[in-house]
């Protein structure tokens, strides 16, 4: 009987991101195996330069075959020899990129070490993650030895070992998953699982928490509401007196009298595991123990890299693990950072994305681009503009990039109904810089505004605490003064003349990708994108309107129009307007 080919689904991203490739290059390829499917997940750029990006993957995201892009011919033997290195699957995927006006990418696997070509399909971003949950693992280990680069080496293996031994081993470890009240531990017979019976697939557990249906949304930064299950690491603290290793043998004891400087390392474990829906409970045990396993391999890198850089002097600083989701990236990239200069974590981030493929034209990786793993649902919500229906006037579509929180009228408990639209607006464009991780800076309140344009001395004193409206301009100071953006003004005469500023707001949306800031008469609005028709010169616009008084109920934003399409109509024609257009920085 023949055996049937796993089918191959590549996810849409991976696929953009090839097509931008204009040099020869290779890579690595990395995905999941479920459903006798290869899901190809993420890539990495051949770099010796990067350290860690192979470990900054979740586990069950695995090594399984790589990419080449060419102009000329492929070198078949040299790809068959990238291919041996792939030891998750006996097929490894192989995609050639031949470098023409689109690239065209050619799916193939390695069979009887031969390239054959295979079929593929393309899959977005929402049906991959419709498919898989994630799970965070935290816990911690301590490390102790001597302050050397070779026993530190030593002391990581050591420890990777002792957790390895756990597979299969009971009373090592044990992992809970909190909400779900359950524990997973190790066991010859039993499914390991306390705290439930059968062997579920991890779906129905995650139904038994959120109710029916299952899939809770989280409010995050994105737009994906990923699934996240916690779960925590639990290790043996007592000796086993048991076990035939503490009963075969008379203690041997050496003493090695020498001076020494230890070292303490607290080795904090917070990584993630993407694994299938449908995956029984009693794999979750193996899938844990990779999953600490692949984090000590990669603090053990980014340790070692670092110390290389740094002559270690007295205690290591210890350094802290932050979780990024990019939306152009599709998966979650795990970086533990120590605090360096500014420059050498630019430097990092640039090789990250290029690594990755990323584009450089918008931070991905900074500090305030972390992922938000909190169930809160506090603040404003965040772009509310997902989920509307398309306009039907068939042009070019451009939108903000990125992520804003919508700030209207009442919120905060401050009554600003009929004056204070203008400072929401700003609010909303302060909030997409720091989403993007442009800036550290918090949202500006009103008064730190009003502060702000008396220090800058446009306003007297009397301004503080005052109802005074502002315009695009005071706009444009604050977000120069608080936050160094520079702003373009764009002027104008008459509602009408919106009809002609839509190349200007294309160029905006398509290069910069920021919410633009509106103000005419007495009302100010924020416009998060146009569909611009060249042929018939029809221009809509995707407003987002402060003066909005209710809760934060995204049914009745969009369902009221309080965030939504509107023509050229929508502005008073004789009113006069200034759009002040916020500029980004090009720098990671």
């Amino acid at each position: 009987m023949c055996k049937m080919k796993p089918r191959i689904n590549i996810l849409d991203l991976l696929v953009q991101r090839l097509k931008t490739l204009q040099e020869p290059c290779f890579g690595k390829l990395y995905g999941i195996f479920a459903k006798d499917t290869h899901f190809i997940l993420g890539l990495q750029l051949d770099n010796e330069s990067d350290v860690s990006s192979r470990y900054s993957l979740p586990a069950e995201v695995d090594f399984c075959g790589i990419f080449e892009a060419y102009s000329g011919t492929i070198d078949i033997e040299r790809a068959l020899g990238r291919c041996s290195k792939v030891e998750v699957t006996d097929n490894p995927i192989f995609l050639s990129v031949k470098l023409i006006v689109e690239n065209d990418i050619q799916c193939n696997i390695v069979s009887n070490n031969k390239v054959v070509s295979s079929s593929s399909s393309i899959i977005s971003i929402q049906d991959f993650y419709s498919q898989f949950v994630h799970i965070r693992l935290q816990g911690e280990f301590q490390i102790n030895t001597e302050q050397n680069e070779e026993s530190i080496s030593n002391s990581f293996t050591v420890l990777r070992k002792s957790v390895a031994s756990a597979f299969g081993i009971s009373g090592i470890m044990a992992f809970t998953l909190t909400k779900q009240n359950v524990m997973l531990v190790a066991s010859d017979s039993e499914n390991g699982i306390i705290g439930l019976t059968g062997d579920p697939a991890f779906s129905e557990l995650c139904q038994d928490e959120n109710g029916e249906g299952g899939q809770k949304k989280k409010k995050t930064e994105h737009f994906l509401g990923l699934e996240i299950v916690d779960a925590n690491l639990m290790k043996r603290v007592t000796k086993d007196h048991t076990s035939k290793e503490l009963n075969g043998h008379s203690p041997v004891v050496i003493i090695c009298k020498k001076r020494m400087a230890v070292l303490n390392i607290p080795i904090k474990i917070d990584f993630l595991a993407t694994i299938s829906r449908g995956t029984t409970l009693s794999r979750i045990y193996d899938i844990l123990l990779e999953c600490a396993i692949k984090n000590i391999k990669l603090y053990e890198s980014v340790v070692q890299y670092y110390i290389k850089k740094n002559p270690i002097e007295g205690n290591l600083q210890l350094p802290n693990t932050q979780h990024f989701f990019a939306k152009d990236c599709g998966h979650f990239v795990t970086r533990i950072v120590f605090a360096e200069s500014a420059e050498d974590l630019r430097k990092e981030r640039e090789l990250l994305h290029d690594s990755l493929l990323l584009s450089k034209i918008m931070p991905m990786f900074r500090k305030s681009n972390q992922f938000n793993f909190s169930d809160s649902k506090s603040g404003p919500l965040i772009n509310v503009h997902e989920g509307l229906k398309p306009t039907n006037n068939a042009g070019k579509l451009a939108l903000v990039k990125g992520n804003y929180e919508y700030y209207h009228y009442c919120q905060n408990r401050l009554d600003d109904n009929g004056w204070g639209c203008a400072y929401r607006s700003l609010q909303t464009l302060a909030s997409w810089y720091k989403l993007q991780g442009y800036t550290d800076q918090e949202v500006p309140t009103f008064k730190e505004i009003q502060k702000c344009l008396v220090d800058v001395g446009d306003k007297p004193r009397s301004f503080i605490d005052s109802r005074q409206w502002i315009g695009s301009t005071e706009v444009s100071y604050v977000l120069n003064s608080l936050l160094g953006i520079t702003s373009k003004i764009l002027y104008v005469s008459t509602g009408e003349d919106m009809a002609t500023k839509g190349p200007e707001l294309v160029s905006h949306f398509e290069t910069h990708g920021s919410p633009v800031m509106i103000g005419g008469g007495v009302l100010a609005h924020t416009i998060l994108g146009v569909d611009y028709n060249q042929q018939t010169g029809n221009l809509k616009f995707l407003i987002l309107d402060p003066h909005y008084t209710g809760g934060e109920d995204l049914n009745i934003i969009q369902g009221k129009g309080w965030c939504g399409w509107k023509g050229v109509e929508f502005w008073n024609k004789t009113a006069y307007y200034n759009m002040c257009l916020p500029l980004v920085p090009r720098e990671v």
